[in-house]
């Protein structure tokens, strides 16, 4: 049973985030962030926070902000507003 709480605490920044308001679409960079939340990869691992094992919860938590930072960048890319390049974050 203190499982329970202890999963509850750790799903709380992932559903904030979720109610956060939706981003301006009137700008190219809005429009990325909702296409890199509509992302495939993106979509799976929202879902996997949800389900499975507590092992693989902990792994989409872990791997969804890299996914979603990787589909926003490559939406900008795209729309040349990101520069090809650089220094690749830390994972």
């Amino acid at each position: 049973m203190k499982m329970l709480p202890l999963l509850a605490l750790l799903a709380l920044p992932l559903l904030l985030a979720r109610c956060a308001p939706p981003p301006d679409l009137s700008t190219p960079q809005g429009q990325c962030e909702a296409q890199a939340d509509n992302n495939p990869e993106v979509r799976r691992l929202y879902a996997e926070t949800s389900g499975g094992s507590t092992q693989q919860q902990a792994d989409a938590r872990r791997r969804l902000p890299i996914a979603r930072r990787d589909a926003y960048i490559a939406c900008l890319q795209a729309r040349g507003l990101a520069p090809k390049g650089g220094v690749e974050a830390v994972r």
